[in-house]
């Protein structure tokens, strides 16, 4: 029997070859697919999500999204390491049953070529692996940031949502919408025409002086960004190594996917109860649990407005912890989840793991403890 299957996704069209195998010996096993994308190196600053991080997140989310409105469970996984390493450790780790590797695959030649990363891991794979030919005609350069279009089509039907004016961080703003292939990196217009060069050097001198500009307008599916207006602005906001940006937001939400359904929904509540926009969670459950946290903390705090009691707890309470969950990696541990799920599973612990004195551990020995039980 298959129970689990990993399949190891490069951010191309190229890799998604393996989708369509994996989706049907789901189908056939009523199996979980786990959905990996592995990552060099970690980014210098452990606290905050990198750019190929935020980029990774929001491919994964889209493809996750299809195969739930398909019924097919599957979870995505981000890792950082060597890729063949990664690869292994995580089909020991994950118990994985099969594992969907893509072969290289040259012109001229019939059989398939595997490349150093296949050998290795088919060599020392703990469980079968399926190989899967790609087709070589989609092996065209993806570009430099993602394409709204090609993400919402990965993610299947989806229904637009308006968020209003929220603040966003600048590094998951990852894709555009329609203009994708004609912007670099950095947000910039690949043929850096004198008039658009001008522009730019217009928004860059006004930010850096201060001046208030209109906020930018997003789409925002899964956990990526993708701009509809405002491509100036935010590659002025990378120059600057700006972390923030207020912005427009249009969530779209994956129709055929309850969960994202009940997530939105839950979300929508918090944010009308609480006033607080810039806490995501993935699970359902983890928003009304979060909502308790936040009215706990006013009671032991003795403060009657909700909404203070939230800005309050977000900023001394759910912000460093944040932090600390970021720099110690311990989403990395908990395949599908963000930071706000990890962020309750340490409450919860804290909650079922009283002190000798039977007071709750503070916040740092709980995630401590947290991440070693889940080494176990």
């Amino acid at each position: 029997m298959i129970d689990r299957i990993l399949v190891p996704l490069d951010l191309n069209r190229l890799s998604e070859a393996k989708i369509p195998i994996a989706e049907a010996q789901a189908k056939a096993f009523d199996a979980e697919i786990i959905l990996l994308h592995v990552l060099p190196s970690q980014p210098s600053n452990s606290e905050g999500v990198s750019p190929a991080e935020a980029q990774a997140h929001a491919y994964l989310d889209a493809i996750t999204a299809r195969l739930h409105t398909e019924g097919i469970k599957a979870r995505p996984l981000i890792r950082y390491g060597p890729v063949a390493e990664t690869i292994l450790h995580e089909a020991a780790a994950q118990n994985v049953d099969l594992l969907v590797l893509g072969s290289n695959v040259r012109h001229g030649l019939s059989k398939i070529i595997l490349g150093s990363v296949a050998e290795e891991i088919v060599a020392k794979a703990p469980c079968p692996v399926l190989l899967v030919r790609p087709n070589v005609a989609e092996a065209e350069r993806p570009p430099a940031v993602r394409s709204f279009a090609e993400d919402a089509a990965r993610a299947g039907p989806v229904a637009p949502r308006s968020l209003g004016l929220r603040t966003v961080e600048v590094a998951r703003i990852i894709g555009s919408v329609g203009r994708a292939a004609e912007l670099d990196e950095n947000f910039r217009i690949n043929s850096r025409r004198r008039e658009e060069d001008q522009r730019f050097q217009r928004v860059l001198k006004a930010m850096e002086e201060g001046v208030s500009l209109p906020p930018v307008v997003l789409y925002k599916l899964g956990y990526g960004y993708y701009v509809l207006d405002g491509n100036h602005r935010v590659a002025a906001a990378k120059r600057l190594g700006q972390l923030e940006i207020d912005a427009l937001v249009t969530e779209f939400v994956t129709l055929g996917d309850p969960q994202a359904q009940r997530v939105f929904a839950e979300r929508r509540a918090f944010e009308r109860t609480t006033g607080l926009t810039r806490i995501g969670a993935a699970l359902p459950g983890q928003y009304p649990r979060l909502e308790e946290l936040i009215r706990d903390f006013a009671a032991e705090q003795g403060i009657d407005d909700l909404r203070e009691a939230a800005r309050r707890w977000e900023s001394d309470v759910y912000r460093p912890v944040a932090r600390q969950i970021r720099a110690l990696r311990l989403t990395q541990q908990f395949p599908g989840e963000r930071t706000a799920d990890v962020f309750v599973r340490v409450a919860q612990w804290r909650t079922d793991h009283p002190g000798p004195d039977g007071k709750l551990l503070d916040w740092e020995d709980a995630l401590l403890a947290c991440a070693e039980q889940k080494k176990k």
